[in-house]
């Protein structure tokens, strides 16, 4: 999936996105967007709300699960 698409897409989430007052919701409401969209696994420790609702971090936690470990 190249960058532009990535960009798009959590565009328009975010453009979608209705924030919750409940904010571990909100983290798990956006780790299963993460994880039907782009097709990434995470794990308990990654649904972190600040990392969820930053879109820098969440470009790097795409990149980051498109690379074989």
């Amino acid at each position: 999936m190249n960058a532009d698409l990535i960009d798009q897409l959590l565009a328009e989430y975010e453009q979608q996105r209705t924030a919750y007052a409940d904010p571990a919701l909100e983290a798990v409401r956006t780790a299963i967007f993460l994880e039907d969209v782009f097709g990434i696994t995470l794990r308990d420790d990654q649904i972190d709300l600040a990392v969820l609702t930053d879109p820098i971090a969440l470009r790097v936690l795409i990149s980051d699960a498109a690379v074989p470990h």
